[in-house]
């Protein structure tokens, strides 16, 4: 909890800062739509990483692993709650871009999110705890982080968007937690035979789902000829660091 209260300081001392600075008027047209298409609409997809931690919690089989879920869960609520503020920021300096009206037509429809909100409306719908504790913290997450939050953050950073690479890092820093939890339970699981291999089929028949993802969202980033792969091999070298052969 002091850890999320200091990540949200953090964060709210950023918004006052780069408001302060007027920030958004230093942002090209081209780059704000960029966003419009590509950032604001990921509140939907945070909304989704919230709901499926919740359910974690809800359904834990022991109230540590509840505890640890509904953290992060409230860490993509977060997350959520900073993109929608942003969105609305926006708004004001770009009012013809769609900021806050236009993100739930993107989240349905766009390309650049389908695989995401493919991906993310099966997890909700995987209702084997086990499975989806796999499912979600160790594929979906890792797909989302590091292509919405990381290969994003680098566009920003391209285009002088400073506010959302240093919004990104610090999102990266509560991701960064989650997986440690989510790296000592699988650790613990693999202590009882059997528990491996189950785990590695499971994220066997996740994967294909989440690489694609990554690609169609990949493929629409500004300025970021291998965002696809680099993405794709983070979640490998994630997952290989649970040990275990994943």
């Amino acid at each position: 909890c002091l850890l999320q209260d200091g990540q949200e300081h953090y964060v709210q001392s950023l918004f006052s800062q780069f408001n302060e600075r007027e920030h958004d008027k230093a942002l090209t047209p081209q780059w704000a739509g960029s966003l419009a298409r590509l950032y604001t609409p990921a509140r939907y997809l945070f909304h989704c990483v919230q709901m499926a931690s919740a359910y974690l919690a809800q359904m834990g089989p022991a109230s540590t692993i509840s505890i640890a879920a509904a953290f992060q869960g409230m860490d993509s609520f977060r997350w959520l709650s900073h993109t929608a503020y942003r969105a609305k920021e926006l708004s004001a300096t770009f009012p013809s871009k769609g900021f806050g009206t236009a993100e739930r037509a993107s989240w349905e429809n766009d390309p650049a999110w389908q695989g995401l909100r493919e991906l993310m409306e099966k997890v909700l719908v995987a209702y084997d705890w086990a499975e989806c504790f796999v499912a979600l913290n160790l594929v979906a997450k890792p797909a989302i982080e590091e292509c919405v939050l990381r290969r994003l953050g680098d566009s920003a950073r391209h285009h002088q968007d400073t506010l959302l690479g240093m919004l990104a890092d610090a999102q990266a820093i509560d991701s960064a937690r989650h997986r440690r939890w989510s790296a000592a339970l699988v650790r613990m699981a693999c202590e009882t035979p059997g528990n491996e291999a189950v785990i590695r089929q499971w994220i066997d028949k996740w994967t294909p789902l989440a690489d694609r993802a990554i690609e169609a969202y990949c493929a629409a980033l500004p300025d970021q000829p291998n965002a696809a792969q680099v993405s794709i091999q983070a979640t490998r070298d994630f997952r290989r660091s649970l040990g275990n052969g994943f």
